[in-house]
């Protein structure tokens, strides 16, 4: 627990948690031998993550039970970085990344293993079923206290798990975990697709438009103070003004009845989608996106600009990034790409080069002349 939360960000930090003796041997005895217990766990023709090698894990299996830990909604670079805080342990073996398609993960990580606990930012939440409760305190109080003196938590509470995972629960199945992990490798590709394609874009309209979504996310990321967090907003800002100048450039003019100069970003947004859209529905639902992006990011300049970083918190700059990130990616697929290139980024560069070549020009010249 320790090794998760010194490499989960807290913003990131939201995890359920299973534990208890992996069945392991019981696998083995059913496919013939450890080696090929290892090789389901594995999934070498999976492409699972692991940081075992299959002779090694067959060897651990024939010696001992081994204990589990599974980690839901952890992502792969969290995973790493705690496998690194916690290879040097004696105690500890390794990390397999849990897949829906190897039959073999639902029977060892899932089915018999409880879920224990869930932690969300620096709170731990202790499982109980509550209708028990109802005619006995079947919690686990020492277990409490102990959680309570480990001073890893906030706080610690507890929660009601219900009928999950019970006889009652019609979703405690291979078949369910297997749409859970379709469904996610299915919003994955989409996302990512989708978020690939805004980046590729951003860089085509603009180098600078990757430079400044990349400073408001790794302000994000590695955000350790309110007042650091606060300053997300202004980056999200910059790029919202940046693409603004890269879709509709300012104009002296004024374009239905609004401003459209260089202070005015978000009139000359409204006014490109109006350019760029035929039907009302669509145009009223992305100039309502572009307005709450927005309200958004003024809400937060306005508490930072008042110093009240402390008011300021990660969900709402998470969501100011998210917002961002969906306005910019349905503004700029409204054009197909191939438009006219942009010299801008790109004139500082050029001219260097172009008085390097006249200055060695003048340089030749002189020496001609001597």
């Amino acid at each position: 627990m320790r090794a998760f939360m010194e490499s989960v960000p807290r913003h990131r930090r939201h995890a359920r948690f299973s534990m208890g003796t992996l069945p392991l041997w019981r696998l083995a005895q059913e496919v013939g031998s450890a080696e090929a217990a290892a090789d389901g766990i594995l999934g070498e023709h999976w492409a699972a993550w692991s940081t075992f090698f299959g002779p090694d894990l067959a060897k651990h299996i024939e010696s001992f039970d081994i204990a589990g830990v599974v980690v839901e909604s952890l992502t792969p670079s969290d995973a790493r970085a705690m496998h690194i805080r916690l290879k040097g342990m004696g105690w500890y073996l390794g990390a397999v990344q849990i897949r829906p398609e190897i039959p073999e993960h639902w029977v060892v990580f899932l089915k018999g293993i409880p879920s224990l606990f869930r932690i969300f930012e620096d709170l731990l939440y202790l499982f109980y079923r509550g209708y028990e409760a109802e005619f006995e305190d079947t919690r686990d109080h020492v277990d409490y206290r102990e959680w309570e003196s480990s001073g890893l938590f906030s706080s610690v509470r507890w929660e009601d798990s219900g009928v999950r995972e019970t006889i009652f629960d019609p979703y405690d199945n291979m078949q369910h975990f297997r749409r859970l992990g379709e469904a996610d490798e299915l919003l994955q590709g989409q996302f990512s697709s989708a978020l690939g394609e805004t980046l590729m874009r951003c860089s085509d309209l603009n180098p600078n438009l990757t430079q400044r979504l990349h400073a408001a996310i790794k302000a994000f990321e590695g955000h350790e103070t309110a007042e650091e967090l606060a300053h997300v907003s202004l980056s999200c800002r910059r790029f919202t003004e940046k693409l603004a100048d890269c879709l509709y450039p300012p104009r002296d003019e004024k374009v239905n009845g609004r401003k459209v100069g260089q202070a005015e970003y978000r009139n000359r947004l409204w006014a490109y989608v109006a350019e760029n859209v035929t039907s009302e529905t669509s145009r009223e639902l992305l100039i309502a996106n572009v307005e709450d992006l927005g309200k958004r990011i003024d809400k937060l300049d306005s508490l930072s600009n008042k110093g009240l970083h402390s008011d300021v918190s990660s969900s709402e700059v998470n969501r100011l990034l998210l917002s961002l990130l969906v306005v910019a990616h349905d503004l700029i697929s409204l054009r197909p790409p191939g438009g006219a290139f942009l010299y801008e980024p790109y004139e500082n560069t050029i001219r260097s080069f172009m008085e390097g070549l006249l200055q060695q020009q003048e340089g030749r010249s002189q020496d001609a002349e001597e």
